[in-house]
């Protein structure tokens, strides 16, 4: 089998639904999916309602590749075949400088697509998680709050960092 982008997204999809992981919000790669709606971390700054450009409003927009809840473990991922640093600083960026957006983001979106089990959203505890094949070689090893779902096949992975810590 040859791994594509989507296909380490449906994988990943698949062993959380099978570990008790409540789906929430996803983006499928190529910004179509027929499942999940996405969660738009946006710069409240930049998007505004009276925005006289509308197609401003995706400057400095975020969105998650996968959002997913168990208990008050918030996953945050983001998914490529091969570890990319990019996605590294991307995750980086929303659980620190860009945190105060993101939980905006999730606390409209909790009461918008009716996801009470968000709230409250402060109770949280983000897990930003990169996604990527197991065989992948040459890494940094996951820091801080940082976590790695590495896939095995399309039903097995396995996690590195903060998620295997916490024993999920």
């Amino acid at each position: 089998m040859t791994w594509t982008e989507g296909r380490i997204h449906l994988a990943m999809r698949h062993v959380l639904r099978h570990r008790g992981w409540l789906l929430v919000a996803g983006e499928f790669p190529g910004g179509s999916d027929h499942e999940l709606c996405p969660l738009n971390v946006v710069d409240p700054v930049v998007a505004k309602d009276d925005s006289p450009d509308p197609r401003r409003h995706s400057l400095g927009e975020l969105i998650p590749d996968l959002v997913a809840l168990r208990g008050r473990d918030l996953f945050i991922g983001e998914a490529k075949v091969r570890y990319d640093p990019r996605d590294r600083e991307k995750l980086g960026l929303l659980v620190s400088e860009r945190r105060e957006h993101l939980l905006r983001a999730l606390r409209t979106f909790a009461v918008e697509r009716k996801v009470p089990r968000l709230l409250p959203i402060e109770t949280l505890f983000l897990r930003p998680t990169l996604v990527f094949r197991a065989d992948s070689s040459t890494i940094p090893p996951p820091t801080g709050a940082l976590s790695y779902l590495r896939i095995v096949s399309p039903t097995e992975a396995f996690f590195e960092g903060q998620l295997k810590d916490v024993g999920v």
